[in-house]
């Protein structure tokens, strides 16, 4: 197949407005995007979080006070509503759900069969969609949002780029929310020690505007030839602004 292959990550923070709730805009903004890329001839495969959001607003669930498998109900109600949304809103290109666990990209078996399952889909002009089945894994749900996820899938399936949608524009030296000074980087040649600390450091998961497992994630994807963005979800065009070299986000160079 031929094409630039990209991974574009979608966090439920994408998704939502101001208050929490879906934002059904957001859906027709990132797929009216996606549709143009593949009109200029890329392969697509999403990323997207979004089921236990989902789930949630359908069985009127407070977010903030659900235990795990209040959690884990919410994404077995949520996930059939997100793949609605994006099926509705990708039209007329179809979409197909891939649900999986971590250890799917773990083991060399599952990580082939997978690896098969998404190139036929691709084959077929389908939008493959990935989510980690929240329903039955407990790590995502408190820990990566998928960013580590969309890292392994770029990977596996030997990406171009890694596009990693966000409610922030991009990595600051300093937390923005805090220090209204701080300073957005454009691009970022090697991630060093100080950059990881500008993300939150290792002694926590999300760390400035939930950076550190995106930058965690665009080590792994640069490591492995990936380069990877970091970019507002909400902001208009941003992902064929930021293809083609126009100012958005930070840009992860990939390692030689």
């Amino acid at each position: 197949m031929s094409g630039e292959r990209l991974v574009i990550k979608i966090g439920s923070n994408v998704l939502t407005d101001a208050r929490g709730r879906l934002d059904r805009r957001s859906f027709r903004r990132i797929a009216g995007q996606i549709k143009k890329l593949r009109k200029q001839g890329k392969q697509i495969i999403m990323v997207s979080s979004g089921a236990i959001v989902c789930g949630s607003e359908k069985l009127k669930l407070n977010l903030a006070q659900k235990t795990i498998p209040q959690k884990q109900a919410a994404a077995a109600v949520g996930q059939t509503l997100l793949m609605n949304y994006y099926a509705k809103f990708l039209r007329p290109l179809p979409a197909g759900q891939v649900l999986m666990t971590t250890f799917a990209v773990s083991n060399k078996e599952r990580s082939q069969n997978l690896r098969n399952t998404i190139e036929q889909l691709l084959r077929m002009r389908v939008v493959p969609i990935i989510n980690e089945n929240d329903s039955v894994v407990v790590e995502e749900i408190k820990f990566s949002d998928n960013d580590m996820l969309s890292a392994r899938v770029a990977a596996l399936l030997k990406a171009d780029k890694l596009l990693i949608l966000t409610d922030i524009d991009g990595l600051y030296d300093s937390d923005p929310r805090a220090n209204p000074q701080a300073r957005l980087l454009r691009v970022v040649d090697k991630i060093t020690p100080e950059i990881s600390k500008m993300a939150g450091g290792a002694g926590t998961h999300k760390g400035t505007g939930g950076m550190f497992s995106k930058v965690q994630a665009a080590r792994l994807a640069v490591k492995n030839g990936i380069e990877t963005y970091v970019l507002n979800g909400s902001r208009r065009n941003v992902l064929i602004d930021a293809l083609e070299r126009q100012t958005a986000g930070t840009r992860f160079k990939a390692a030689k």
